[in-house]
């Protein structure tokens, strides 16, 4: 297993925050290990790991911003940036700095009011057999899913949820957007103490410190239905899966492939 620093000249997204490559794990364990480390290093600030199809997810991530305009800086006070935010005086039209990552936060935040876990599953997000059966096997052997590249990200925020500040993602229009994603990341983790601790590019992975509870873990499964607009019965084996773990992985978007 490797760590490493990722420059500016490997991703421009990254210079709002600490990022770093992480290459040839041999197991989840291994991962998971690798996320408290930072997290404990990092107790005011949240980690975010890329999950599955990074090239992907990258893309539909860029395209989230631009076309939710959560890098749109008119109405925020500059004064205060990075001088190398500038040329010639004027902001150079994108964020590039540590200095600016609040207006990404506050731009995303502001959508996101209003937006719940019943208004998420108003999006009549659906999951056919198939996909159930692939979700199972991601949760019993996530590494098999995950890209053969992890960016580890330490976004500066306080909230696990607020962790999609770091990595907006849902791009397409029948998937969740990052607001939606964002509404369901925070429904998890004030209801059962999950921590959203991964997006990719059709996955949202999630961590707590213990396994759930019989009664929490039926709860959780009355919830998917709810948001997968399917009936509780499709979930009889996952609901043995999410209980043995202390993660759990979900997908966002329309549909799931292999």
């Amino acid at each position: 297993m490797q760590i490493q620093p990722l420059t500016s000249n490997q991703s421009s997204e990254e210079n709002l925050f600490d990022s770093f490559v992480i290459e040839n794990l041999k197991s989840f364990d291994e991962l998971i290990e690798i996320y408290q480390t930072y997290k404990q290093n990092n107790s005011d600030k949240t980690i975010i790991l890329t999950l599955d199809d990074l090239g992907q997810a990258e893309y539909t991530s860029g395209h989230s911003i631009n076309s939710n305009d959560l890098d749109e800086t008119e109405g925020y006070d500059l004064s205060g940036l990075d001088k190398s935010c500038f040329e010639d005086g004027e902001h150079l039209g994108y964020l590039s700095t540590p200095s600016e990552f609040f207006i990404r936060k506050e731009n995303l935040l502001k959508q996101a009011k209003g937006i719940d876990f019943a208004s998420v599953c108003e999006r009549k997000l659906t999951i056919d057999e198939a996909e159930i059966l692939i979700l199972e096997k991601v949760n019993r052997t996530p590494l098999d899913y995950l890209d053969e590249q992890v960016i580890l990200k330490i976004v500066p925020v306080e909230k696990p949820y607020e962790g999609i500040c770091g990595f907006p993602n849902g791009y397409f229009e029948s998937d969740l957007n990052p607001f939606e994603n964002y509404a369901l990341a925070k429904h998890l983790f004030e209801k059962y103490n999950f921590e959203l601790f991964g997006i990719g590019a059709s996955l949202l992975g999630f961590f707590r410190n213990e396994k759930l509870e019989e009664n929490k873990a039926k709860e959780l499964i009355s919830d998917l239905s709810k948001l997968y607009n399917t009936n509780e019965t499709a979930f009889d084996k996952f609901f043995e899966i999410i209980k043995s773990n202390n993660y759990l992985f979900l997908k966002y978007c329309e549909y799931l492939e292999e």
